[in-house]
């Protein structure tokens, strides 16, 4: 069970001090203190519950700097703080008994549109819908697409090095990162790209934290190459640790340590701006939602549809999917997700394929049809039928549906509710069926409902089991 929160828990006086120091010094942010501030941003969407001492909202990176700079004075050596965007981590990233840093009220600003050269400079606040807003006059969009889109930040999504669909073909966010402005713990600014090593040896003259941390990391990533290869994982989706390995390119010779920033979960700096390259909006986009008996059978399926050249292929377990049948929102897709006459659809694959090309997509999806309808033939691979949906009206609707049916998990009667803490598990592709059947395995060996979906071509998926936490034994 979450600790209780009580109205009175105090602030400790040299948070008090630093906090009037900081107001001395000019910041010109917003400083809160009072219990319902602190209590809004005391979760996110994880499990995870704890109460800050104050929320700091800056309002430019000189408010960043000031904040960093003060917490160095010999008196305020025992203050943290924690980055925070819109609170959609489910690791509990933002959370901390310390100070918030909330960079989503004020530094949430679009700054530059660069289409001819195909990248935007973002301050680490807007929110991921926001920004592709004001890029789809300019027919691009920031292509890292989250189902927490409508509220997470670039700059959460930059310390997570968030993904999400379609991420086989448009990688993750460090993939379209061009340069950051940070802000490190002594309040010196690092600025990054890629350098080579007379650019990094002359960006790397400062005595100050930005100084020292291009010299020591671009170090590490030479010298320790050899146990760097071996340690990480060969996966799409490697989310753990600092990424030390694409941080130094030992073919080009060059080294950027904001891939080190990307995924450091606000541990290393706060993230200030982001040049992000942006990609055109495809022309053409078609869906077919593949129907099975099974969700074993989805998973098992879902290699055909990447060697299809899919852009992406999202899954949801037969769980998910009544639920959104129980909801008005299937009113909106049932004619385009229609049952199959004497059989039960237990999961299904929604499979998206994109490009400017249509007869390309044409061949594509001709190519996939055809080999569906020779398993749904032949009784094989658990496929039972399947629909093409081609306008994007209805393909808005069916990822509307999918992501309604998600957030409905928490939603569901009873004391146990579906709980996030077995979120992006991450294997091969190859082994995904394998693996999620082991995982059933243990968790009906523990008679607990569940519900899954994830992104089946990378090898992610979420796990979400029933658990009613004011039981003890199911909170052990």
């Amino acid at each position: 069970m979450l600790p209780a929160l009580t109205h009175q828990q105090s602030i400790e006086p040299v948070v008090l001090d630093y906090l009037a120091a900081l107001k001395d010094e000019g910041f010109a942010g917003d400083v809160e203190t009072h219990y319902a501030s602190r209590l809004a941003v005391a979760t996110d969407n994880s499990v995870y519950q704890m109460l800050p001492q104050a929320v700091l909202l800056p309002k430019s990176i000189d408010d960043l700097q000031l904040l960093t700079s003060v917490s160095q004075r010999q008196a305020f050596g025992a203050i943290r703080f924690s980055p925070r965007g819109g609170g959609t981590g489910t690791n509990g990233q933002s959370l901390t008994k310390h100070i918030v840093v909330d960079m989503s009220r004020h530094m949430n600003k679009v700054l530059e549109v660069n289409p001819d050269e195909g990248w935007v400079r973002v301050q680490a606040g807007v929110v991921k819908d926001a920004l592709n807003d004001a890029l789809r006059p300019h027919g691009f969009f920031f292509s890292p697409d989250l189902s927490t889109s409508n509220r997470a930040t670039v700059g959460g999504m930059i310390n997570t090095d968030a993904s999400g669909q379609g991420s086989l073909r448009y990688g993750k966010t460090s993939d379209h990162v061009l340069s950051l402005s940070a802000v490190l713990a002594d309040g010196s600014r690092l600025n990054t790209q890629s350098l080579s090593p007379e650019e990094l040896e002359q960006s790397a003259q400062k005595d100050d934290f930005a100084g020292n941390a291009l010299r020591k990391v671009a170090q590490i990533c030479r010298e320790k190459r050899q146990q760097i290869e071996q340690k990480f994982p060969p996966l799409n989706r490697f989310l753990t640790g600092y990424d030390l390995k694409n941080a130094f390119i030992p073919e080009k010779d060059t080294f950027d340590i904001g891939r080190v920033l990307c995924g450091a979960e606000g541990s290393l700096g706060f993230i200030a701006e982001a040049k992000l390259n942006i990609t055109p909006i495809p022309k053409v986009r078609t869906l077919v939602n593949v129907k099975y008996d099974s969700f074993d059978s989805a998973l098992r399926n879902a290699p055909v549809m990447v060697q299809a050249n899919a852009l992406s292929v999202e899954t949801i377990d037969s769980r998910v999917f009544n639920l959104a049948r129980q909801d008005i929102v299937w009113n909106t897709v049932k004619d385009l997700l229609t049952d199959v006459p004497g059989k039960e659809m237990q999961g299904i694959n929604i499979v998206e394929f994109a490009g400017d090309n249509p007869d390309e997509i044409e061949s594509q999806i001709s190519s996939l049809c055809r080999r569906l309808d020779a398993l749904i033939e032949n009784q094989q691979g658990g496929v039972i039928g399947y629909q093409v949906c081609e306008d994007l009206a209805s393909i808005n609707r069916i990822y509307n549906m999918r992501k309604k049916a998600v957030g409905l998990l928490g939603a569901t009667k009873g004391a146990a509710k579906p709980v996030a803490f077995a979120e992006d598990t991450c294997v091969p592709p190859e082994n995904l069926a394998d693996f999620i059947q082991e995982f059933r395995s243990l968790l009906d060996g523990h008679k607990l409902n569940y519900g899954m979906f994830g992104h089946v071509d990378a090898g992610v998926l979420h796990v979400r089991p029933a658990l009613d936490l004011c039981d003890p034994k199911q909170e052990a």
